[in-house]
This record gives structure tokens, sequence and C-alpha cells, in this order.
């Protein structure tokens, strides 16, 4: 993994930067004058860079994927500098990578998904705690895919012909397995009428070529691509066979839950309005769509500027709604199988200070 470094100097004056930054847009979008205007912008611009350089960091555990953007918006668009914040991004090959950093304090934020690693820490006393959701399934913007060998498109129709199929998941004894089993129990069937192997999504785009296997749940973009490719077709959504589940978290460690509250609270100030530029832009339909695609070109990897137009979004709440229904269910799901020990305490593993300090800070979303 990548780790960023630390800066100093605490901003204390976080309406300041928002002031400077209104000031630049305004200056610059004014005069008829362009010399006059690139004198302005470039003084002001200085003037941030000064500004900039007491900000406060934050180092936020990523992995770089697209249901990340609320923080890239929140950090490109000005708006964590306005609460005197700078995001100090630390690359992850996983999301559950970040839990024990975070719970030692060397990462303030981190984006992790839900998972029995998570629990077991909680149960454990491991310092991370659920701050916020990021992203879940809803119908038309589920990022999972259950996908099904292009061959076979005719004969799976419905969900009892996955019998005896070979099915790949992402990862074994995780919530992928979990979503194998719920999309199989639609069809009267349970995981001993299928063979599930462990396998990447870069694996399963090589197994459904050598027709090595039938279906596999495979993530955007890579589920897209390998229809593009003519190796599967993109057969069912998750959001329609588990609609609503959480998929992944705004994780806070100590630093913010226990040593700095009103800094967690104002990055999670920020954070909203990144996911609701989004939502606007991307849900909604009433926002620029090309300045949050150019965004996500910048931070992720994904750099088809065609394939943007072809897959599927992720959903980000514009009310930070949380789901502990659906947490729970999940949990218990894990403690089942034994890979949770106990059920966890929900009521310590979610904080919601800092998701309701954004709300009423801002209101809820039209």
């Amino acid at each position: 993994m990548r780790r960023g470094t630390t800066r100093a100097h605490p901003w204390r004056w976080p309406a300041l930067t928002g002031l400077v930054l209104a000031a630049l847009t305004l200056l610059v979008a004014s005069g008829p004058h362009p010399a006059r205007a690139a004198r302005q912008e470039s003084s002001i611009r200085s003037l941030l860079a000064g500004v900039g350089a007491q900000l406060q960091p934050v180092r936020v555990g990523i992995v770089a994927i697209a249901s990340e953007v609320g923080l890239f918006l929140a950090q490109e668009r000005g708006y964590l500098a306005e609460q005197g914040l700078t995001a100090d991004f630390v690359r992850f090959e996983g999301g559950a990578q970040v839990a024990a950093p975070l719970s030692i304090g060397e990462l303030e934020v981190g984006s992790g998904p839900v998972s029995a690693a998570l629990f077991n820490g909680i149960n454990r006393g491991l310092e991370v705690r659920i701050a916020a959701p990021q992203s879940r399934y809803e119908p038309g913007y589920s990022q999972l895919w259950l996908s099904v060998r292009q061959d076979l498109a005719d004969t799976v129709r419905d969900y009892p012909d996955l019998r005896g199929r070979t099915i790949a998941v992402l990862t074994l004894a995780s919530t992928s397995e979990l979503l194998v089993e719920r999309a199989l129990q639609r069809g009267g069937l349970s995981l001993n009428d299928v063979s599930l192997v462990q396998l990447g999504p870069g694996d399963q785009l090589t197994a459904f070529a050598n027709r090595a296997i039938d279906a596999g749940l495979l993530i955007e973009p890579q589920a897209t691509i390998a229809a593009d490719r003519g190796l599967a077709t993109r057969w069912r959504e998750a959001a329609e066979w588990s609609p609503g589940v959480q998929v992944s978290n705004i994780l806070y460690g100590p630093n913010f839950t226990q040593r700095n509250v009103d800094a967690g609270q104002r990055f999670m100030l920020a954070y909203l309005k990144g996911v609701r530029d989004y939502y606007d832009a991307i849900i909604a339909g009433r926002g620029d769509r090309e300045a949050v695609i150019a965004t996500l070109m910048r931070y992720t990897p994904l750099q088809d500027r065609a394939l943007y137009d072809r897959m599927r979004w992720a959903y980000l709440d514009p009310n930070l709604a949380l789901d502990e229904d659906d947490l729970r269910a999940t949990m218990q799901w894990f403690v089942a199988r034994g890979l949770v020990d106990r059920p966890v305490d929900l009521a310590t593993a979610v904080d919601r200070r800092f998701a309701d300090y954004a709300l009423s800070a801002l209101g809820p979303h039209p």
C-alpha cells in the first residue's frame, strides 16, 4: 500500500478558506477583462496556497474505487478545505485492510466493506466505528452483477436454472457468498445445489473464456467488460434479489471518535456535500455528470471514458441513511457460519454523531 505523509499546523479558522474559495469563483467569473481576471485568479490562488499549508491533514484509507466518489469530490471541490481539512489518501489493496491502521491511529478515516473481519475486530475491542454508510445496492444502481456465461444465456433463464452450476464469488465466507445464497433461495435452491469457487474479477474473465465457470459475481466495470467481450451476459443485478444491502461504509478510528470529535464532524459535513453533488449529477440527473466522471478518472484506475456510459453506478444516500436491520442480518449470517464469534452490539459498532451533525448542518436532501 502507499502511505501518505503527515503534515502539521492544523487550520483553526475554516470559514476563511470557504470565503477565499467563493471569492475566487466570483472574481474570475465577474469582470469582462480576461487579463485582470487572470491576475485576480493568480493572486487568490497564491493566498489559497498559503492557507492550504495550514490545513489539518486527514489520513483516509481508500481502495480507489467508484463508490468512494463522495470522498474525492469533498477534496477536489474544496468542501474539506472549507472545514479547515485536507485529505491525505492512503491506498490499500482491499477495504478490509484499513481497520487495523484505523484502530491504532495511523488513519483517521477509512472506506471499508461490511465484513466478518470488521465485526470480529469490534468484538475484540478494535477502536473502529461505522460513522456513515458509503454505498448500497438499489435497483438500477448495483455495481455487482450475477453474470452468466454467454453460451448459457438461453439456458439459464431463471433462478432455478442455476442448479448444478459452477459459480464464482469474489471471496468465500464473505458477503459475496451471502449474496449468492440469497440468489439461489429465489429459485428454491441452497449453496449445496451449486459448486462455489473463489476467483477475483480478472480471473473470472479468463474462467468465462475457458468455460471453467458457468456464472460469477462480477463487480463493475468487469461485468460490463465481460459483456463487451462476449464472455458473459449481465444476467441479474444484486439489487434484484437483495435490494438495499449495505455494501461499504465510512469508518472512523479513535483519532476522530475520541480525540478530535470536532474534526470528525467537519469531515463528515464535507463528505456529505460531496455525496450530494454525486447524487444530484448521477442519480437525480440535475448536475454536471461529466465533472463527476472527470473526478473519478483522476482518482481511480478506470480511465476508459466510454465505460462510464455503459456500466452501472453506485448508490450513495444523500441523507446518509444507514440500514441497521441489513447490517444485523449480515452479521447474524456471519455468526451462524462461525465466521464471527458472537453477535456485535450495533449500538457500539455504529456511531451516528457525525452523520447527525452533518445532516443538522445541511438539512434533509430534497
